[in-house]
């Protein structure tokens, strides 16, 4: 049994990599997936209530706090339907290499003074507009607000096709209403290297920020449209949107607008028996040692998946790149409601290869897994599958004393499962 689950991993991630290799995209990283949240508990905004930031992993705490959300629309955005496409409408990669960093005469955006236009549709909670003094990438325009500037190192490139290169940066907005939204900045320079605001980069017609991937190798630039991997509006429940898009912008008539890619995000149904999980992103939920968490958006294609996790559960520990798929997805009666599970295998760069049993949950807009029991913690070595027997779930593990069948009594409510038997 246990020889042949290897063959059938190592079949299906060959099968994977040739896939991979031809039409896959990065999935999320680090950035994209910053949400802290409590078990069970979810933080709302306030006033205007505006979900993942990119690594796209979110932890979840005991699983601690740093939710986001949704956004009112802005004032002005163009159509529904991008115009003037800049360029043809990219694959769901960027296509070219990001420019290159910021000549030394700029000025440091980590210590200037800016003009700032609105914060598009959370003005009321970011109180960008106006002169801000940044120092040491920081200012507080109005009592738990700070807005922090330059976290992503300059990329420079003619964005409104005058001569003379634009500097594009991001500017984050945090307040005490759990508020922490992230946007490009382009900014001019002028030949003394002092810096104007040129504009907001991230406004599509559907919505005024997004989740997105705000790293260096994710953000492109090509004959002036800016293009990076998004993940949906931020959400209003703490959980992070999850359905992976990439996105192009360029300044049209005075303002960015979106030039290209898809227009709006795709939600999954509410009834998991009409979702095709191999086909949809996926909230994977992942324990650490202390009992906290991480939520990780795993934006599923045919079965597979790709997302930086955090090293041990640290965010300052660095992360390591897995590809995850998912197996069959089965369903148990519960006394709580109906039970959704599937057993997801992990494999990182050096071919190591894990499981995790999920139990998937109808909370927020994607399915939100629990981790149930994973290989490598508690004498788990391998899982090798879960099976529905009434209304308990028999899953074969094998551990450091062999093969045996755990029992679990499922719930379909609850964050974790009842163990009845080894």
């Amino acid at each position: 049994m246990s020889d042949n689950l290897d063959t059938l991993i190592q079949g299906a991630f060959t099968e994977f990599d040739a896939a991979e290799r031809s039409s896959y995209l990065p999935a999320p990283g680090a950035p994209a997936v910053r949400h802290k949240v409590a078990f069970r508990r979810r933080v709302r905004l306030t006033a205007f209530s505006v979900a993942g930031a990119l690594l796209i992993a979110v932890p979840i705490a005991a699983y601690a706090t740093s939710p986001r959300g949704n956004n009112s629309p802005p004032n002005a955005i163009g159509s529904a339907s991008p115009a003037e496409p800049a360029s043809p409408t990219p694959s769901l990669a960027p296509s070219s290499a990001p420019a290159s960093s910021a000549p030394a005469s700029s000025a440091d955006v980590r210590n200037a003074t800016l003009d700032l236009p609105a914060f598009p549709g959370v003005e009321d909670g970011c109180k960008a507009k106006g002169t801000r003094k940044f120092v040491n990438g920081t200012t507080t325009p109005a009592e738990g607000v700070k807005l922090v500037i330059g976290e992503l190192a300059p990329i420079m490139a003619d964005l409104d096709g005058v001569p003379g290169d634009e500097e594009l940066t991001t500017i984050r907005c945090q307040n005490d209403g759990s508020l922490n939204v992230t946007q490009l900045l382009a900014l001019k320079v002028a030949s003394d290297g002092a810096l104007t605001p040129l504009g907001y980069v991230v406004n599509s017609a559907d919505t005024p920020n997004v989740a997105a991937t705000f790293s260096r190798e994710a953000i492109t630039v090509d004959n002036g449209v800016v293009r990076l991997a998004v993940y949906g509006p931020y959400q209003t429940n703490g959980w992070p949107p999850c359905d992976r898009q990439v996105r192009g912008y360029a300044f049209r008539n005075g303002a960015f607008r979106q030039v290209n890619g898809p227009t709006t995000f795709q939600k999954p149904s509410k009834n998991f028996h009409e979702v095709d999980f191999r086909n949809t992103g996926l909230l994977m939920g992942r324990g650490n040692p202390d009992g906290s968490g991480q939520v990780y958006c795993v934006p599923m294609v045919n079965g597979a998946g790709e997302a930086d996790l955090y090293n041990n559960g640290d965010a300052n520990k660095g992360t390591t790149h897995y590809t995850i798929r998912i197996g069959a997805v089965s369903f148990v009666n519960a006394s709580d409601g109906e039970a959704t599970f599937a057993i997801l295998t992990l494999r990182s760069p050096s071919g190591e290869m894990s499981q995790t049993l999920q139990s998937f949950q109808q909370d927020g807009d994607y399915p939100l897994g629990w981790e149930v029991l994973r290989s490598g913690v508690n004498g788990v070595t391998r899982i090798e599958k879960a099976e529905v027997s009434g209304g308990i779930v028999q899953v074969t593990v094998t551990t450091t004393s062999g093969k045996q069948v755990w029992s679990y009594r499922p719930s379909a409510t609850n964050q974790s499962w009842q163990r009845v038997s080894s």
